[in-house]
């Protein structure tokens, strides 16, 4: 294939890639912050937590619930225990008994996987509405309260929530931060363009009913991860793009601590992207295509360059123009979320970034390891 080959199918990707960046970011910006007044709320609520092996986690996190300001009365919490090795649900059990806490409740999953451990903490749930989260994140006090406003005033069907990681210490964190930050922003801002297609099950809300459906119709339990992401696909195609919202506000941000290791953030990546075999919206197919073979092009690129050396200078050009193209996105949400320092690590995340993505897109297509569990989708 010859330079100028290369170069046009390079500079195609990269026009394609910023067309989507742009949506990204106009949508960000289209999106309306949700005021958190004071107002009578009266809908039944089931927060669902799965967890496995995150003793170290659950205390915090339940001590986060038990301080929400929405009703009690209208409040359960449901921990949904996916065979844990730890003393997970010991410390679950302590806390329950030791608060008199009527409203929680503690089910030991017959399936395996955090999947399964959702869908049985799901039917189990008495809530009209159902809020989600995982058992290492730390919600504000008026989360719940929130969610429940911004449901009971507009009526969408599935609420996507932000989520942040929180206290990174090293350079490895601030950059897996970093990627979190682009893949919330990108979820929240194509929501804000009325092209929904990415959230977070840390912080998702929609209503039972419409999860029953859709577990009945469309959701693909043999994949590992994508309960969330099919979850949106399903209402969006059975409900219109504004029976989807995303909340954009500062008290309902939920956080949870970065992967400690390389290792076990590429794990986690790997997990999330092995779900895209499966996407059949033509923006989700699109986007995924996009961003996948700009920054294959880039790697492919890059190692060239071992054997033609000027090819370097092309892979560095392009990696500034991704900066230029990224960066608004990335400092509009890093300011919403209060990550701003995080930005003085845009530039050496993103010529690192195009060997990561197009490492975590191909590995996802092969059998991997999640939480001690082999998985092959």
């Amino acid at each position: 294939m010859s330079t100028k080959i290369i170069l046009f199918v390079l500079s195609f990707s990269a026009m394609l890639y910023l067309l989507i960046i742009l949506i990204f970011t106009s949508g960000w910006h289209r999106l309306k912050s949700f005021s958190l007044s004071h107002r009578h709320q009266y809908t039944p609520l089931s927060v669902v937590v799965p967890f496995r092996n995150e003793a170290f986690a659950l205390k915090t996190l339940l001590e986060a619930l038990l301080q929400q300001t929405y009703p009690a009365e209208l409040l359960e919490i449901i921990l949904v225990n996916d065979h844990s090795e730890d003393d997970g649900k010991t410390i679950a059990e302590k806390i329950i008994t030791e608060n008199k806490a009527q409203n929680i409740r503690l089910i030991d999953s017959a399936g395996k996987g955090k999947k399964a451990a959702l869908r049985e903490g799901i039917n189990a749930a008495a809530g009209t509405l159902i809020v989600t989260t995982d058992a290492d994140c730390l919600p504000h006090k008026s989360w719940l309260a929130g969610v429940v406003a911004l449901y009971e005033e507009k009526r969408p069907r599935l609420i996507l929530g932000p989520v942040v990681y929180e206290n990174e210490t090293s350079l490895l964190q601030k950059l897996f931060s970093l990627d979190f930050i682009s893949l919330v922003a990108s979820g929240a801002g194509s929501a804000g363009a009325g092209l929904p297609f990415m959230g977070n099950a840390a912080n998702l809300t929609f209503e039972k009913q419409i999860y029953l459906e859709a577990e009945a119709n469309t959701m693909k339990t043999h994949f590992a991860s994508g309960d969330d992401v099919f979850l949106i696909h399903y209402v969006k195609r059975r409900f219109g793009r504004k029976a989807i919202a995303f909340i954009k506000n500062k008290e309902t941000i939920m956080h949870t601590p970065p992967p400690t290791t390389l290792k076990a953030f590429l794990a986690q990546r790997i997990r999330w992207g092995s779900k895209a075999r499966a996407y059949t919206q033509p923006w989700a197919l699109l986007v995924s295509f996009a961003i996948f073979i700009f920054n294959f092009l880039l790697t492919a690129i890059l190692i060239s360059s071992l054997f033609i050396p000027w090819f370097l200078i092309i892979y560095v050009l392009f990696v500034l123009l991704k900066f230029f193209i990224d960066l608004p996105l990335l400092y509009a949400f890093s300011r919403f979320a209060g990550k701003r320092k995080l930005l003085s690590f845009v530039l050496p995340f993103e010529a690192v970034y195009p060997l990561y993505i197009t490492y975590v897109a191909i590995r996802g297509l092969f059998p991997f390891e999640w939480k001690g569990r082999k998985l092959s989708k």
